[in-house]
């Protein structure tokens, strides 16, 4: 049953993710702004997040399909745990299409150099600045819960490093851009919850 649930997680994921991609570029609006005229480390940062989350997706999918585990399990296999990280990973994918409602048309795979000209603060973003990176953590530390192996822990674990550094260049990128409107809004709005 719970593999089940994961891979509808899963499937729902990338539905909300590639369909509003599809849905913008239709618009004539450029989505994935990753890498373009960066620095080293945000660009390999943005670089590797794509084939990251793919590899990542493939062995979600293949261990909850009953295909062999790429790493060996930790030493405990709780069912309380599993539901427990089913649960963040429902809330995450809540998070994540409530995020991409209120993103609308600024809905960006990466920082968004050129195109950045207002800044969202309503919705999802009303309760966190970065509702997006919010949804990946509780969803990779709730696929660890469920599956609890060596590659997701770590996966988990520099995932959620590298969404932190994230932020943080954002967080630059917007103050720079929007300076005391931003700075008033990360005084009413926590970076994560």
């Amino acid at each position: 049953m719970i593999n089940f649930l994961v891979l509808t997680l899963l499937l729902l994921f990338w539905l909300v993710f590639l369909g509003r991609a599809a849905c913008l570029t239709l618009q004539g609006i450029k989505v994935f702004t990753l890498v373009r005229g960066k620095k080293l480390i945000p660009r390999l940062l943005e670089g590797l997040l794509m084939p990251a989350l793919v590899f990542w997706t493939m062995q979600v999918a293949a261990t909850a399909l009953g295909q062999p585990r790429l790493s060996a399990p930790l030493c405990w296999d709780l069912p309380a745990l599993s539901w427990f990280g089913l649960a963040l990973s429902l809330a995450g994918n809540i998070i994540f299409i409530a995020a991409t409602i209120s993103f609308g048309t600024a809905w960006r795979v990466g920082i968004d150099e050129r195109g950045s000209n207002h800044l969202v603060t309503t919705g999802a973003f009303a309760l966190s600045r970065n509702p997006v990176f919010v949804f990946m953590n509780l969803y990779f530390c709730g696929i660890f819960l469920i599956y609890p192996t060596w590659f997701f822990l770590v996966f988990f674990l520099i995932a959620a490093a590298c969404i932190h550094l994230q932020i943080l260049n954002e967080e630059k990128f917007l103050h720079a851009r929007f300076g005391q409107t931003y700075e008033k809004y990360q005084h009413q709005v926590r970076r994560y919850l």
